[in-house]
């Protein structure tokens, strides 16, 4: 079973493109493949797995070393398991610089490339394959959070136009589904006190926005 994960600390993409590429792999690719995460999803990406009727993937830090794996969102040692040069990695799709510092098994597919979000990336790598909504909306859901809402510098036409053309597919208002992430990923309310305090003057972006979090 491939195991396919993202980076520590998921946020939206690298909650989503696990799932995404999982059932990539699953049901078009015909290879047995599970998405997990590593750590709890942040609260943008808790609402968007509520959203599109989305099970949590199962929460794992520790993998058998020669385990087969995807790794997705990041190509950074540091944001991933301790071992990560000690498992199988079949394969890497990112839209990060290159770090460096992984090695593999035997040699592997590559996919970087200079957008703003690994969902897309995945869209153009998946095709005219058909996809479930839910499929389609976690996507969408990703873009929409790594470019802000086309906020970010970092957002491509390519990003705009796949995230068009998927919310057109769903019948979906781009404007309120993204308002209703935001406004999620703001929400601290589900933190306990111990987590608030290692948070505070912690800057965080949302909605193109920058602000801190201090707890008295």
């Amino acid at each position: 079973m491939i195991q396919v994960f993202g980076h520590y600390s998921p946020d939206t993409d690298s909650t989503g493109s696990p799932i995404i590429w999982a059932w990539y792999l699953n049901e078009v690719a015909g290879q047995p493949a599970e998405a997990v995460l590593l750590g709890e999803p942040n609260t943008e990406a808790a609402f968007v797995l509520r959203h599109w009727e989305c099970p949590k993937p199962a929460i794992r830090t520790e993998f058998a070393d020669g385990a087969p794996v995807v790794i997705v969102d990041t190509n950074n040692p540091a944001e991933l398991p301790a071992n990560i040069n000690s498992l199988d990695i079949m394969a890497i799709i990112d839209h990060h610089k290159l770090v460096g510092g992984l090695e593999t098994k035997g040699p592997i597919d590559i996919t970087i490339r200079p957008l703003a979000c690994t969902a897309t990336i995945m869209h153009e790598l998946i095709g005219d394959a058909p996809m479930p909504d839910w499929v389609k909306g976690i996507m969408l859901s990703c873009i929409l959070s790594d470019t802000l809402e086309f906020r970010s510098p970092t957002t491509t036409p390519k990003d705009r136009a796949v995230a068009e053309a998927l919310a057109a597919d769903l019948g979906v208002d781009m404007h309120d589904l993204a308002a209703q992430m935001f406004a999620a990923k703001s929400d601290v309310s589900a933190f306990s006190a111990a987590e608030l305090l290692k948070m505070d003057a912690k800057k965080y972006a949302v909605g193109g926005k920058t602000f801190r979090i201090s707890v008295l």
